[in-house]
């Protein structure tokens, strides 16, 4: 145990950290500047010299000297920071183990991801030994990540209780189905009804030739328009341009013959016999349209005459009468074929709905079986992430052991776990003496800062010296074993010292309080007077 004692404002806390701050070059919290120097002098530089034995028990000489730049002497040769780390390894944990109040400042997720790196790892296969043989049977072989193992867990529960859910919705409309009527089918008894119609009407239209008077009258006026557009414009305008074109050729020998492509007067008379040979080919070819419209004319003429004859035969009352006889017979057709189409339709549906629901029964079997198979692995899987929760915590109270060696009233609890969902939540949560660390007074959280500190001292194997500063708040401070301690003490009146002995701790506390009772009873027989 080393004391640094002295009163307020001696500057205590600052020799205190001039260890980790040689070795780190940060101050207790980490932060990367640390203000070192005396500020009421000013001074260039600050130089801190300490001396240390590392785990390999060498001793070493380290010389931090900070001006403008920084400059490091190990054992009289000039190094980098870096070389340094291998003496503390985790500058955090070098921390946690040196300075008793970093750990509480740090974030819970930090905090337990520290612990996480100390604790004594257990193989997958130990852990997976401290399951029963049945619990072993269930998850079948070691978990590599335990964490990670229990939310696939979790996510094949959800899909596994997703698909079931939509599975007894799939099963509820199949027994709707199954449950569901089947109609009678009809009969159609009206068929040898429809068959006589049939043949009636098939005897009229074999008498009528097939003809229909309304369509006999649309043919013919189609026949007589196409027959008056053959004789009023076609034949009228091939006959107009066929005289013009008969005409020019009468006049090539009369009359000077004008070239129709370059416009020029022709005077060579074979010029003049290839411009009648023009004229002539011109005239042939509408001779040639001229003859085909005629023809065409003729035959349209005699369709004519047959169709007019023909409705001339339907005129009589006979066939009128077969006509409306046979109009009246196709009324009674359409509607029993109606009547046909409509049952047979019927029918259609009845079958269909009769092939529904013997579907609807065997979708019922094989649902029933999948839905008993989706149960098995739902009930497998849960009983899997029970079992790995139980692990998890085997695994925690395993490693608690291994933590509880180094501490005494201090417990830490790395799970939380929720009855409702039963899931398993890590954490890092500080308790003393059974009370939560921010609700217990500042002398039990000293005290379990120390218990924390020297815990990762031990388990780290860093074995750094325990600062503690402002000490003032525990009445007994406990020596801890194999662990150096540097205490800051606060004694009034008294000078900056350091001290290794408690009983010269307790005269600087006896002659401090001898003073302050003077300077007081001095005051108050002054007020008396």
């Amino acid at each position: 145990m080393t004391y640094i004692v002295g009163a307020n404002f001696q500057r205590k806390s600052t020799v205190g950290s001039l260890f980790n701050w040689c070795l780190t070059g940060t101050s207790l919290y980490g932060n990367e500047r640390e203000d070192v120097v005396n500020d009421k002098k000013k001074t260039a530089n600050v130089i801190v010299d300490i001396t240390f034995v590392d785990n390999y028990g060498i001793e070493h000489r380290l010389v931090r000297n900070k001006g403008k730049q920084m400059n490091l002497l190990l054992d009289g040769k000039e190094i980098k920071q870096d070389i340094l780390s291998n003496f503390y390894h985790d500058k955090d944990i070098f921390l946690v183990s040196h300075n008793p109040y970093y750990f509480p400042s740090l974030e819970p997720k930090i905090q337990k991801e520290l612990v996480r790196k100390i604790i004594p790892a257990i193989s997958k296969e130990d852990s997976f030994e401290l399951l029963t043989k049945n619990e072993q049977k269930i998850i079948g072989k070691p978990i590599e990540l335990l964490g990670s193992y229990i939310d696939k867990r979790n996510e094949a529960i959800n899909e596994l209780q997703k698909e079931y859910d939509e599975s007894v919705g799939r099963m509820q409309a199949y027994r709707n189905i199954a449950l569901g009527n089947i109609q009678e089918r009809m009969h159609f008894d009206k068929a040898d009804e429809l068959e006589e119609l049939q043949k009636q009407y098939e005897t009229i239209v074999t008498s009528l030739g097939d003809s229909n008077f309304e369509d006999l009258k649309h043919s013919i006026d189609r026949l007589d328009k196409r027959m008056a557009d053959i004789v009023e414009d076609k034949l009228k305008d091939i006959k107009q341009t066929y005289d013009r074109e008969n005409e020019k050729l009468k006049n090539v020998d009369s009359e000077k013959a004008i070239c129709p492509t370059c416009r020029n007067e022709i005077d060579d008379n074979e010029r003049k016999e290839y411009l009648k040979q023009s004229y002539m080919n011109t005239l042939n070819s509408l001779q040639e349209k001229s003859n085909k419209l005629k023809e065409e004319f003729i035959e349209l003429q005699n369709e004519k005459e047959k169709k007019q004859e023909l409705l001339n035969k339907l005129k009589t009352m006979d066939i009128q009468r077969l006509q409306e006889e046979k109009e009246s017979i196709k009324s009674k057709i359409e509607v029993l074929e109606q009547e046909k189409n409509n049952i047979m339709l019927y029918n259609k549906e009845v079958e269909m709905q009769e092939k529904q629901i013997k579907e609807a029964k065997y979708n019922i079997e094989i649902q029933e079986k999948a839905m008993q198979e989706i149960l098995n692995e739902l009930e497998l899987e849960k009983k899997q992430k029970m079992v790995a929760n139980k692990l998890k915590r085997l695994v925690i109270e395993e490693q608690k052991e291994q933590i509880n060696k180094y501490l005494d009233k201090v417990d830490l609890q790395f799970c939380r776990e929720n009855k409702t969902n039963d899931k398993i939540t890590e954490c890092c949560d500080i308790y003393y003496e059974g009370r939560e660390y921010k609700k217990s007074s500042k002398s039990q959280q000293a005290r379990a800062c120390l218990e924390i500190s020297n815990l990762f001292n031990n388990l780290s194997g860093i074995k750094a010296p325990i600062f503690l500063d402002d000490s003032e708040s525990i009445t007994d401070i406990q020596e801890l074993a194999k662990t150096q301690m540097v205490v800051s003490l606060v004694i009034k009146y008294n000078p900056l010292e350091i001290l290794y002995d408690y009983n010269d701790v307790l005269d600087r506390k006896k002659k401090s309080l001898e003073r302050e009772i003077a300077e007081k009873s001095n005051f108050v027989i002054a007020q008396a007077a």
